[in-house]
């Protein structure tokens, strides 16, 4: 047998092997694992960590139940700068993330592998070059997300979102939005859409985003997070905190915006969020 043919099986047997766990074996080992129970702390985490939790219906606090379920098992959570991780963090998080893909496919966060969790705001260094000139900067973080799958968390940051359902932040929705952003490949302010719906997102899109961009050049106050204007990616994020925290209001003032969300996440919150 030539060498190319053995490469040639190889490399069959190999992309076999991968589809068989894409398709089978993943398949096989969440339908398991969603056939245990839901643990009663995660139920209790969610309901004192999670406000939108207890205003959904119930059969949307089952599909997120599950959701969470899987999360947790299929993600490593690491403390840095000497936290503990316990239950209520994990389940904190992977409660407000699942709630972007309370609707969509669980597949969405494929690709999330980590989640580090800070105990507050982090000091990040960066040095950049361009050829000749070597430029370093400081900045101090709440969270950031990467194409590599993994999200950085300031665990002070997200209790303020377990406290406060009405909040205009959310750093935990924010960075998962750009998760969402990451999947056809790069964060540019449009996740992947077709057609229509990827007409109407980058009409809506593109004139909300002048339109607050202008405001702010003009020296006037938003409503909006003003840190939305500083690219199409921390738009769309900003944008997903608002649909989520504060859906009548985007509604109100964006209702093109609003109805493109409404689109992608497959959600009204505006009539599905209940009274708790």
């Amino acid at each position: 047998m030539s060498a190319a043919l053995v490469f040639a099986v190889f490399a069959v047997t190999l992309i076999a092997a991968t589809i068989f766990y894409l398709f089978f074996y993943r398949t096989w080992r969440r339908e398991r694992e969603l056939r245990a129970p839901f643990p009663a702390p995660w139920r209790h985490h969610l309901e004192e960590s999670v406000p939108l939790y207890r205003q959904l219906p119930e059969t949307l606090k089952q599909t997120l139940e599950q959701r969470v379920q899987l999360f947790l098992a299929e993600k490593e959570f690491y403390g840095c700068d000497g936290f503990e991780v316990d239950d209520r963090v994990r389940v904190t998080i992977a409660g407000h993330a699942c709630l972007l893909i309370l609707a969509r496919p669980y597949s969405d966060f494929d690709e999330v592998s980590s989640i580090l969790v800070y105990p507050d705001a982090y000091h990040v260094r960066d040095i950049e070059s361009d050829g000749l000139v070597v430029s370093e900067s400081h900045e101090i973080r709440a969270g950031e997300a990467s194409s590599r799958g993994q999200v950085v968390l300031a665990w002070k940051e997200c209790e303020e979102a377990a406290r406060n359902r009405h909040s205009s932040h959310n750093v935990i929705l924010h960075e998962f939005a750009h998760q969402l952003d990451y999947l056809d490949g790069t964060a540019d302010g449009a996740p992947p859409l077709s057609g229509e719906q990827a007409r109407h997102w980058q009409t809506s899109m593109t004139h909300a985003y002048e339109h607050l961009r202008h405001t702010l050049h003009h020296h006037q106050k938003p409503w909006l997070d003003p840190y939305g204007a500083t690219e199409p990616a921390e738009f769309f994020a900003v944008l997903t905190e608002a649909f989520f925290q504060q859906p009548s209001h985007l509604k109100h003032e964006q209702p093109e915006v609003y109805a493109a969300l409404q689109g992608y996440y497959r959600l009204d919150p505006t009539t599905l969020w209940q009274d708790a």
